[in-house]
């Protein structure tokens, strides 16, 4: 039997859909743990007075921090002595193997944002790594290649990698960096992301390694701080994106970009924002979709037929990167088209949350924030309280119309969000063990691992909690997502400790995930 769902069948039955749909096309997505490893028994936690809380290996913003390559998973984080730690294990279930890099001591032992992250190129089998930078200057480290394409052939200790660079490319100044992202190009090729400057107050960029030549080239950048916005907190008049993630390509090799905006003028951040790109980041688009071509421009018909001048109406570029400050047109807060979600400041969105692209090309976006309704009996907060907070899911059509649905369960940690290849969507995130309603902080150490699901079938309507890892747990669960795509939910996560800044065990749990 097939299963078909249409718009007018899921509105109207929208009270019931779920029991139909399981009654005619068979069970809810469900998982089952197959693994629990101890990737590292003395894991960083950071010490007394951390603004922004004791983790520091697993947070929303780490791509990547666990990731799967030609049969061997690898992970990286700092360890109770501020060292940069990479680990390795071959899969199914191997013995974790860990190098330490103790030529480089983490700058902090209080600021959650100087994470480290992690990308494999897979056209040289080269390891990058990007580390302890909050608005500082670059650090910078890559692998001898082949290192994760020959993996049996290399020794697993600190002489695979190279020296700490300040740089990516020679001669150009890569300072005021923070939140370093790397992620693979349809060509089997990297990229990297960062923010320039600091929060409210930043753009943000990207660059290109190429393995032929093994060098970083094209660094430009794409969003500007630019623009004046004004809400019910006030005016502002420049901002940084934060983006969300994991950042990557679709099927079609177009590369997605979701975001939010933090203003100087403070409070939480604002609306969500959409830009696509189909030529590795230099020409962005924005959500309007193309309507076809048209001939001509002339005024009269046979001089528009005659003419044969093709133009596309519905081109909507609204951005150039070309690494040139005199021709670069960056995407700015007025950029036509981009916004697709409108949300002052007051309803504390968060920022740094989660995006997927399903198989159909699709952008999928899950974040937290309040509304109207859920704030009814709560006062404001920058963040909002517990009780009026919500995690939403929205997501685009062919067409560029958003859609928003409402995930059950009370806001934890920022989520992240996978989806497989039959469009089944899987949110995964720490949720607090002890809910307070009336409580605005938005860090807590009790936090237990949770994974909703929902079916494209249901069109994602039908969103409900299908496990829950007992913790303590600290920080947020990062997910492996070369291992998703082989079917199981690899999620690294770290034990809380029992007296602050002491280092605990760091874990990999294993889910098989149930067709």
């Amino acid at each position: 039997m097939h299963c078909h769902a249409t718009g007018n069948v899921k509105i109207v039955l929208l009270g019931f859909g779920f029991a139909l749909w399981t009654a005619v096309c068979g069970a809810f997505p469900s998982v089952s743990k197959i693994g629990d490893s101890t990737a590292a028994a003395n894991a960083m936690t950071l010490g007394r007075g951390a603004p922004y809380g004791y983790a520091i290996n697993g947070l929303s913003f780490q791509q990547e921090a666990l990731l799967t390559f030609n049969g061997w998973q690898y992970i990286t984080y700092y360890n109770g002595s501020r060292y940069v730690c990479v680990g390795r294990r071959q899969l199914p279930a191997g013995t974790w193997e860990v190098l330490t890099l103790t030529d480089y001591t983490l700058s902090t032992t209080t600021d959650a944002h100087n994470v480290v992250s992690m990308g494999i190129c897979p056209n040289d089998g080269t390891i990058h790594l990007s580390f302890d930078h909050h608005g500082g200057v670059l650090h910078y480290r890559l692998s001898q290649p082949n290192a994760a394409t020959e993996p049996a052939s290399v020794t697993w200790n600190a002489s695979l990698f190279g020296p700490v660079r300040n740089y990516l490319e020679s001669g150009r100044s890569y300072s005021s960096v923070t939140y370093p992202r790397f992620w693979e190009t349809p060509d089997g090729n990297l990229q990297f992301g960062y923010r320039i400057d600091s929060s409210g107050n930043g753009d943000w960029a990207i660059a290109d390694y190429d393995a032929a030549s093994g060098l970083w080239s094209r660094t430009r950048k794409v969003i500007s701080r630019a623009g004046t916005y004004t809400d019910s907190l006030g005016t502002s008049t420049v901002r940084n994106p934060y983006l969300n993630g994991p950042i990557g390509y679709g099927p079609d090799g177009t590369l997605h970009l979701t975001w939010c905006w933090r203003e100087t003028a403070g409070g939480a951040n604002h609306d969500i924002l959409y830009s696509y790109s189909k030529d590795g980041g230099f020409t962005w688009y924005n959500n309007e979709p193309p309507r076809g071509l048209r001939v001509g421009t002339g005024p009269e018909p046979l001089q528009t037929i005659f003419g044969l001048t093709w133009v596309n109406e519905g081109l909507q570029i609204v951005g150039r990167s070309t690494g040139n400050s005199s021709t670069e047109e960056l995407i700015f807060l007025n950029s036509p088209g981009i916004q697709v979600v409108t949300l002052d400041r007051y309803y504390g969105l968060m920022n740094q949350q989660a995006q997927a692209v399903d198989s159909q090309g699709r952008i999928h976006v899950v974040m937290f924030h309040c509304t109207p309704e859920t704030y009814q009996g709560y006062s404001w907060s920058t963040w909002g309280p517990e009780g009026a907070r919500r995690y939403f899911h929205y997501w685009r059509d062919a067409q560029g119309t958003w859609y928003r649905n409402e995930l059950p369960d009370y806001v934890g940690s920022r989520p992240k969000l996978f989806i497989r290849s039959n469009g089944d969507a899987f949110v995964v995130y720490q949720s607090r063990r002890t809910v307070n309603l009336t409580d605005t902080g938005i860090y807590f150490t009790d936090g237990d691992l949770t994974i909703q699901a929902a079916t494209a079938a249901g069109q994602w309507m039908d969103w409900q909690i299908i496990h829950v890892e007992p913790g303590y747990f600290i920080g947020e669960a990062l997910v492996d997502p070369a291992r998703f795509k082989q079917g199981v939910l690899s999620v690294m996560m770290q034990e809380s400790p029992t007296t602050i800044g002491a280092a605990t065990k760091l874990r990999v749990l294993d889910f098989q995930l149930n067709d």
